[in-house]
């Protein structure tokens, strides 16, 4: 005889799983805004120099991990949706959920931690060695890098508690035997 199926996650515990997607894909929307258009003209000596976000790789990278991110959570919003309006889950989900959070939270988590090193390393390289007119373009240049990697922060920790979640429900899941 086979087991009982799981029991549904409560109304409560599933509005708080939709409103944990709802926040990673608006970090991740403002993050790549932010980073996107982040390009600044920067007045050396009579010269001008046009620094765009993809001058830096490392900003490439962020803006990489916060698109792939965007497209994962857009997908688990409208799989999250989906179970909450019907209140059945497909049981493969289990496994997307536990192993997208995973992966999908650590690439996050290093396209943040990019950001914030090449944007202190840049910035105080840039300072030391460029006699500018103003530092205003090239603070504002890399406090918003740094407000992007932020940003994607945010979004790896609402991610990695989303992937506490799924943890807890696959091990909850009952075993199928064929």
């Amino acid at each position: 005889m086979a087991p009982p199926p799981p029991s549904p996650p409560s109304v409560t515990l599933r509005t708080v799983l939709l409103l944990l997607r709802v926040l990673t894909a608006a970090f991740l929307v403002i993050t790549v805004v932010l980073i996107s258009t982040n390009t600044v003209t920067l007045e050396v000596s009579s010269t001008s120099i046009k620094m765009r976000f993809n001058d830096v790789y490392a900003y490439r990278y962020m803006l990489s991990a916060a698109v792939i991110g965007l497209l994962y959570a857009v997908v688990q919003l409208f799989l999250t949706i989906s179970q909450f309006a019907t209140g059945t889950t497909h049981p493969l989900n289990y496994q997307f959920n536990f192993y997208g959070d995973k992966i999908i939270s650590y690439l996050l988590a290093t396209g943040s931690a990019a950001g914030f090193g090449v944007s202190k390393d840049l910035k105080e390289t840039f300072l030391a060695l460029i006699e500018f007119d103003s530092t205003d373009p090239v603070d504002k240049f890399f406090s918003k890098g740094y407000a992007s990697a932020s940003l994607l922060l945010f979004a790896f920790v609402s991610l990695a508690v989303l992937s506490v979640f799924s943890s807890l429900a696959l091990s909850k899941r009952p075993i199928q035997v064929s």
